[in-house]
């Protein structure tokens, strides 16, 4: 149902009556022991109508009080819903600073570019805040430690709404209590998963493990100019593990998860942290993730030069993906020009994003994964 674009007053609806009766006025302020300016006011709709009043109504003109209320309260809400917009609309100029042709793309937000008014209103929804001029002391000083957006360059705004997104899918009444040590005891079941024929299915089953053991997972597409893989926080007491599978290839994706765990499982609760922010906690997660992937018994096996077969051996020995061993290797050897037929492309759409936490589309066109 549209909303309409005029507005009915309570007076509008009593000059009807009056009309309908043929008292003006002098004579309605008579009968409810008013004065006439307050008719007149009620009338123009500037008094508002009080519920002592309304009953005074209810014996003139036999309407139940009730129903004198209701038009009230319908007008003030239409009268609110008219000022909102023109404060809305206001803001449109401040929003545009937030990445909104990629809220579009992905449908989190679903007003057009000309709906000004619905586009600010959906972008506030998403940052949970009532107005713009809200959004420095929520996300940039707030006191929430998950909410604290800050990076340290221009990048504010889109980190935000990533964060925000990952918000908006945290399952708070779904999750048992985070358990460590169940963590811990599926490092290496997740670690088989990068093997998976399907990396697809692969992270869909990831996501379902990791919530068993108390841990949200949610794969939130990255903004254009906007380079974070990942980011974790703690949320009521659960970790919220965010990927953004920026650059869109399984062996990232794969080890951003490690990392982020890393994180889960060696820092504390109280702060973000986004992957890419040169830190300690960041380099102790990238340690976290290359020894857990590859242990430290194995890396010096990783190639030095660009040998297919020899990643591929050392890949099934270690029962996970070649795309991972040789990852590890290019950033071994800085040599990035070779191997991409062991990577697979991961493509996904809005539907799957807005229909799950952790679901992505069939991948088409997408290279499978070579047999070891």
């Amino acid at each position: 149902m549209s909303t309409p674009d005029y507005i009915v007053s309570t007076g509008d609806h009593l000059d009807e009556w009056m009309e309908d009766e043929g008292i003006n006025a002098a004579e309605l302020a008579r009968r409810l022991g008013v004065t006439p300016k307050h008719v007149s006011e009620l009338l123009s709709g500037k008094a508002p109508l009080r519920p002592a009043l309304a009953l005074g109504l209810e014996r003139v003109t036999n309407i139940a009080a009730r129903i004198w209320n209701l038009y009230e309260s319908g007008y003030r809400s239409d009268l609110a819903r008219v000022s909102e917009a023109y404060e809305l609309a206001a803001q449109y100029e401040c929003a545009k600073a937030f990445p909104l042709a990629y809220l579009r793309k992905w449908k989190f937000i679903t007003a057009p570019a000309r709906d000004r008014v619905g586009t600010v209103s959906q972008l506030l929804s998403l940052l949970g805040i009532a107005d713009l001029d809200a959004f420095d002391a929520t996300w940039v000083h707030g006191k929430v430690a998950y909410r604290k957006a800050t990076l340290g360059n221009d990048k504010t705004r889109e980190l935000a709404t990533w964060l925000a997104l990952g918000e908006r899918h945290f399952p708070r009444n779904d999750l048992p209590e985070y358990n460590k040590s169940g963590l811990q005891t599926l490092l290496p079941q997740l670690r088989a998963l990068t093997a998976a024929p399907d990396p697809v299915a692969a992270v869909d089953e990831a996501t379902i493990l990791l919530g068993q053991v108390g841990i949200a997972m949610c794969l939130i597409p990255p903004i254009p100019g906007f380079g974070v893989h990942g980011a974790t926080r703690w949320i009521a007491g659960h970790p919220l593990v965010q990927l953004s599978v920026r650059g869109k290839k399984d062996d990232q994706l794969w080890f951003t998860l490690f990392h982020e765990l890393g994180h889960v499982l060696l820092h504390g609760d109280k702060r973000v942290f986004v992957q890419g922010a040169r830190d300690t906690a960041e380099t102790e997660a990238d340690a976290f993730a290359s020894r857990t992937l590859i242990p430290a018994a194995f890396q010096d096996r990783l190639p030095r030069s660009r040998n297919i077969a020899a990643v591929r051996g050392l890949a099934s020995e270690l029962g996970i993906a070649p795309s991972i061993v040789l990852g590890q290797a290019q950033r071994l050897t800085t040599d990035y020009a070779w191997g991409q037929e062991l990577k697979v492309t991961l493509e996904w759409g809005p539907e799957a994003v807005q229909g799950s936490t952790h679901e992505l589309p069939d991948k088409e066109n997408s290279e499978a994964p070579l047999a070891d």
